[in-house]
């Protein structure tokens, strides 16, 4: 399945938009750098980081991270690391040469493309967290982090586990475990690849329904935001579809909104977008998402 089509951005009056590299364990992740054109010089803004599902790339979260800097913020979206024009991890073809006395070597590597690793995902986060954090006019005290559906489970991993995120706002996000027999399939993948009876890094197996790419279901078993989701003490926005089809909200955005509201200084708001499924978050839903998430911001950071 190719990246959905969204409505496209209109730049809003004021804001700039400029083409970054971010690098993450030696991958360049494509991304973009959205601030008001109007900036001082001795400017400390709110920042905010942006981070894509599955099957996305910068440009889902493009229409957010204009609103956000024409309110007066930082942001920054970025592609997650073997998709679209961001860089690939390499893995060795056969086996290991010996290498020189510089310890160099010469080896035949494939490139890893369309992975879905959420524990590389969630580094690549971090990553682009760092880079804002060294962004001129950003004020390192007020970061945010934004994610929608696999990404507000990336984002939440992060968030509980980052004391520079501020503030956190998702959107029909994918916070609980994998259950039922994909779980079964994904503790069989995780055994195989410590015994080195399949490939390590998967390309090609175990598609995901509707979905591009390869889910690397030995990382997936591992993963579960939803473990994490008592760490949170930052203000935390979930924000869910009503006819949510992908991530049954019971499980995913409610649950981790009723942790945080039995968490010691926990504060969470949880809202419901009545009468669209995940997908249109994007659409009809991106109004009331959009502005919800930065009143979030502009209360929080």
């Amino acid at each position: 399945m190719a990246e959905k089509v969204y409505p496209p951005l209109v730049m809003p009056e004021g804001v700039g938009r400029q083409k970054v590299t971010v690098w993450s364990d030696g991958i360049a992740l494509d991304a973009d750098v959205y601030r008001p054109t109007n900036l001082a010089p001795d400017a400390a803004l709110p920042a905010v980081v942006l981070c894509h599902g599955w099957g996305g790339s910068k440009l889902t979260a493009e229409r957010y991270a204009a609103l956000f800097a024409s309110a007066g913020m930082i942001t920054l979206t970025f592609t997650q690391g073997s998709w679209y024009d961001s860089g690939s991890p390499l893995h060795l073809v056969g086996d290991a040469p010996d290498p020189d006395d510089g310890n160099v070597a010469r080896a035949d590597v494939r490139f890893i493309r369309e992975l879905v690793d959420p524990f590389a995902w969630a580094a690549n986060a971090r990553a682009a967290l760092d880079y804002i954090e060294g962004e001129p006019g950003v004020d390192p005290a007020r970061i945010g982090l934004w994610g929608t559906s696999l990404g507000g489970g990336i984002a939440v991993h992060q968030a509980a586990n980052n004391p520079r995120v501020k503030a956190l706002a998702v959107q029909v996000a994918a916070i609980a475990p994998m259950g039922g027999p994909l779980a079964q399939l994904a503790r069989k993948r995780a055994i195989d690849t410590a015994r080195g009876d399949t490939d390590p890094i998967p390309q090609g197996i175990d598609p995901w329904p509707n979905m591009a790419g390869t889910p690397h279901l030995a990382k997936l078993s591992h993963f579960s935001p939803l473990a994490h989701v008592d760490r949170l003490r930052i203000p935390t926005l979930i924000i869910d579809a009503g006819d949510e089809e992908m991530y049954p909200i019971a499980d995913n955005g409610a649950r981790a909104a009723e942790i945080i509201k039995n968490t010691p200084d926990g504060v969470v708001d949880y809202q419901v977008i009545p009468g669209i499924d995940h997908y249109g978050i994007y659409f009809d839903g991106y109004e009331p998402g959009s502005r919800a998430a930065l009143d979030w911001w502009k209360r929080h950071l």
